[in-house]
């Protein structure tokens, strides 16, 4: 007998056994995952062995980061006003240039950090994201991730360790998982760190695919969510709300911020091509309607990525 039991709910009544392909590289392996009839949450059976095999050098969270302009002095100035107006403090320059720009990091919340607030990106690869707060006028910036070759020391000061988070000891106000939890094939341990190294009051920030919705049930197998076998685990809230029982963690909000990919990439794989394939496959009117497509189910909270505020009480 196959045991369906679901690792997060331990529910073992009415679940679903199907079976998925590697999609995003073009491998075709094929996995069991389970899909849990109660909390909802889509799972691999068993993690592969030979987990590198799908991590190739040229997996796109390894690429080095490289952005289109070196910031002087003046749109350093202008950048990192944007941004204090934005996190909610009094900034006239902040306030004028919010009329233009809309907020670069909209998983920072008003009055939730500031400039010096200690910060940890978990699963960060090459440390894009890390680097993009550094040049907003971040300062305290750590990033780990056990998948990286050696650390990485930036002339920025910003810090990317060869680590698991259960190799940190540090503590930190803000926390981001940026579509690395569902990477992680211990969910629950992974939350308990989360508590553990959050500051009285912290939050985390955790984005990741989340199952049960739309796209899913539109594409089915060929929803790029899935993205077979990196994703060990593709939550709901509901599964998210069972980890954090016992932690002294809770929900804080919930912002739906899927986009058109969701289409494009689903799209693709119908029809037998990887995510890397050339976009030029669909016209300009069709990726409007996705991108207007996308922008209602995120209003409707059934889009198919989600940014979870986990807060720690005090």
């Amino acid at each position: 007998m196959v045991d369906l039991t679901c690792k997060i709910c331990n529910n073992k009544s009415g679940n679903e056994l199907i079976i998925l392909q590697e999609r995003q590289v073009g491998l075709g392996d094929k996995f069991e995952y389970l899909v849990c009839s109660s909390c909802k949450c889509i799972q691999i059976r068993e993690i592969p062995p030979n987990m590198d095999k799908y991590y190739p050098p040229e997996y796109y969270a390894f690429d080095q980061p490289v952005f289109p302009t070196k910031l002087n002095w003046f749109n350093s100035f202008l950048k990192k006003s944007l941004i204090n107006y934005y996190m909610g403090y009094f900034d006239i320059t902040g306030f004028l240039l919010s009329f233009i720009y809309e907020h670069p990091f909209p998983w920072i919340r008003k009055r939730e950090i500031n400039f010096n607030s200690r910060i940890l990106d978990v699963g960060t690869g090459a440390g894009r994201k890390l680097l993009s707060l550094q040049r907003s006028g971040f300062k305290n910036l750590t990033g780990i991730d056990p998948y990286i070759a050696e650390d990485v020391i930036y002339d920025s000061g910003v810090r990317i360790l060869k680590k698991d988070i259960s190799e940190v000891e540090d503590k930190f106000d803000f926390i981001t998982l940026h579509h690395s939890f569902e990477h992680m094939p211990d969910p629950k341990n992974v939350v308990n760190h989360l508590s553990r190294l959050l500051n009285p009051g912290g939050v985390a920030v955790i984005r990741i695919p989340v199952a049960d919705c739309y796209a899913w049930h539109k594409y089915g197998e060929f929803w790029v969510g899935l993205d077979a076998p990196r994703h060990f685990y593709i939550h709901t809230r509901q599964s998210i709300e069972i980890l954090l029982k016992g932690t002294g963690l809770r929900i804080d909000g919930i912002i739906f911020d899927s986009g058109p990919l969701q289409f494009m990439r689903s799209e693709k794989y119908k029809k037998g091509l990887t995510m890397s394939a050339p976009d030029d496959i669909f016209t300009k009117e069709e990726i409007r309607r996705f991108e207007e497509e996308a922008a209602r189910l995120n209003q409707t909270s059934q889009g198919d990525m989600a940014c979870f505020f986990i807060k720690k009480n005090k």
